[in-house]
């Protein structure tokens, strides 16, 4: 295999993992809205999941499957963990796809123009959990890269 195909198919099992996460972080989530963009988020990391995996079939490669399981990072038990494991989520589908972006080459302009916009779209979901953890930083300077 090849470093975009590797990168494209690490992005991939990283929508898998976000997919997965969020069923473990929705129920500890008590507010409302905090459900709904859960929810929201979730249902866009299966839209891409899918965009994805169809991407990969018409290039002739078989999707790397979800994993049996994914192990926690830390103990999500509360509302607080629970948006810090989104942020964590969303940072690690953004550092895949900017990966991605980095190893694939001009050749390769859709798959980079897909994942810019993956890349993008989960920096603004990361951002939407950072301001009910850090209101104060929302933001990162380069979506990502581990800060």
């Amino acid at each position: 295999m090849n470093a975009v195909l590797d990168a494209w198919q690490a992005a991939l099992a990283a929508e898998h993992a976000a997919i997965a996460g969020y069923d473990v972080l929705g129920p500890r989530l008590a507010d409302a809205g905090q459900v709904t963009l859960a929810r929201d988020s979730q249902q866009a990391h299966r839209e891409l999941r899918d965009a994805t995996s169809a991407r990969l079939i018409a290039a002739g490669q078989s999707p790397v499957p979800a994993a049996a399981d994914y192990p926690l990072p830390f103990p999500v038990t509360d509302p607080a963990a629970a948006q810090r494991f989104a942020i964590k989520l969303e940072s690690a589908c953004a550092a895949a796809w900017r990966y991605l972006i980095s190893v694939a080459d001009a050749s390769s302009r859709s798959v980079r123009t897909d994942a810019q916009q993956a890349l993008t779209d989960s920096a603004l979901r990361a951002m939407r959990w950072r301001r009910l953890v850090t209101p104060t930083r929302a933001t990162v300077a380069f979506p990502g890269i581990q800060q």
